[in-house]
């Protein structure tokens, strides 16, 4: 009876002692992935990914480990890290959606899935995978959703038993924490992009209110009612010819630094600069029936600077400009041309090419404004501005002749 006794309490104390050291593990594992997330940078997250890895595989001495992320545009798994088995060569480029292969299965219901043999499973016999011994298939769990999966992998079938698969689900949470920081890492990246673009275009308050607008941070447009500005420098080429380099540019900053707030303050976009003048639009993101108004008056504020900014020059040494400026109003299509990492915003319609036209036929310090925008202008003796026609008059690229207006400035 007493050996029976003995024998009982050897066996559980070994099995405490087992027990244990299986915590003990465990909880190595764990700070080690700890002080290397501590101790590495998040923008070089896959190395992170990497190094983690390579701490599990240590600790378990599996045959591969790997992590897919959820890519939230595609909304597929793609590998981001896969410690090294022998004969591998890189990071599988394989792509699943949610319910495809077992990775997609563990995606959609968020649980772990065990194959003890993966030649008994439909994902891998007779696709030629060559694939052999036990796969666990692990959620990586982020405030609820799956965002990723965690592949365990050993040659040998039936490699993991209960307490394995729980360990594996620890790893998976710790991954998490990574996860969720370069998923978070990356959101700020963007967000960072979207507002160094916006901010090309808007005032800085207005910038930070669109940084959720899709209309302006995505690829694709649409047609809107604007009115185009077009103010450049009259002459500057002969300006260019007669002064230095240098001059020529201290004088084109200060004039861009001058005008660029006019533009914010009358709300309008800043499209582009172009050379010695520049574009701006009026109606994005958001069309208003002052818009025509908005961009004559900017006009009109832009001239009074100028005017300003002369003897400013001339004080400097440098030399004067004048400005000439048109305007015109009507549809065209507005949005983000190029690639998903580089893109401009701009706007494209014949309302465009007007504007350029009417102010290359204004003489230095007019501002010429299209039919359209003029009929768009009502009650002016409300807004207090006074126009005069010019013309008839013919502009490059539009075969009707035009009877544009002068807007008269006072003194």
């Amino acid at each position: 009876m007493d050996d029976g006794i003995t024998r009982m309490l050897k066996t559980r104390l070994l099995s405490l002692e087992q027990s244990y050291e299986h915590k003990i593990e465990e909880l190595s594992l764990i700070k080690e992935m700890g002080d290397a997330l501590k101790a590495s940078s998040i923008s070089r997250w896959d190395e992170l990914f990497y190094r983690q890895l390579d701490i599990i595989k240590k600790h378990t001495g599996i045959y591969s480990v790997s992590i897919m992320l959820l890519d939230d545009t595609t909304q597929q798994l793609h590998v981001v890290g896969a410690s090294s088995m022998p004969g591998s060569s890189g990071v599988s480029p394989v792509s699943l959606k949610k319910g495809e292969g077992v990775a997609g299965k563990v995606l959609e219901t968020g649980k772990t899935l065990y194959l003890p043999d993966v030649t008994r499973d439909e994902n891998f016999k007779d696709k030629g995978t060559k694939q052999v011994g036990s796969l666990a298939c692990v959620p990586i769990i982020s405030e609820g959703s799956c965002i990723g999966v965690m592949n365990f992998r050993d040659n040998i079938p039936r490699s993991f038993g209960p307490n394995e698969l729980r360990f594996f689900e620890l790893i998976s949470d710790q991954i998490s924490i990574t996860a969720s920081l370069v998923k978070t890492y990356q959101e700020l990246i963007d967000l960072e992009k979207k507002r160094i673009n916006l901010g090309r275009y808007f005032s800085r308050g207005l910038a930070e209110h669109l940084l959720t607008d899709e209309r302006m941070t995505t690829l694709g447009g649409e047609r809107r009612m604007v009115t185009v500005l077009f103010t450049d420098i009259v002459g500057f080429t002969a300006l260019v010819e007669s002064h230095s380099v240098e001059d020529v540019v201290a004088v084109l900053n200060a004039f861009f630094e001058s005008i660029v707030p006019i533009i914010f303050k009358h709300s309008g976009m800043l499209d582009k600069f172009l050379g010695d003048g520049v574009m701006a639009i009026f109606g994005i993101p958001d069309a208003c029936d002052d818009d025509p108004i908005n961009a004559i008056r900017c006009a009109i504020d832009i001239h009074n600077k100028v005017d300003e900014l002369k003897e400013e020059l001339l004080l400097r040494g440098l030399f004067s400009i004048d400005v000439n400026t048109g305007i015109s109003t009507g549809v065209v299509f507005a949005g983000n041309i190029g690639t998903e990492e580089q893109m401009n915003y701009t706007v494209i319609g014949e309302p465009v090419n007007l504007a350029q036209r009417l102010e290359s036929i204004a003489s230095p310090g007019e501002i010429i404004i299209s039919p359209s925008t003029a009929d768009l202008v009502e009650g002016l003796d409300k807004t207090g501005l006074q126009l005069k026609e010019v013309g008839p008059v013919k502009v490059k690229g539009i075969s009707r002749d035009l009877r544009p207006m002068k807007v008269l400035l006072k003194g």
